[in-house]
């Protein structure tokens, strides 16, 4: 898990040093609990494609 947060501080600074305000804060991850059984792979199973998949460039 620390190589996780090591990228993620590294790119939280990187958009402190362009200038951006940042509200995310970095915090351990607490117990995780799996989504229904409906819920996996549910664009696979209704054959949609999500309006948000695409390629942002960001760094």
């Amino acid at each position: 898990m620390g190589l996780e947060i090591n990228i993620a501080e590294k790119n939280l600074n990187i958009l402190k040093s362009k200038g951006l305000k940042v509200a995310t804060t970095l915090t351990k991850a607490s117990e995780f609990y799996p989504a229904e059984a409906y819920h996996q792979d549910y664009y696979f199973n209704n054959g949609k494609v999500p309006y948000y998949h695409a390629y942002t460039k960001r760094f």
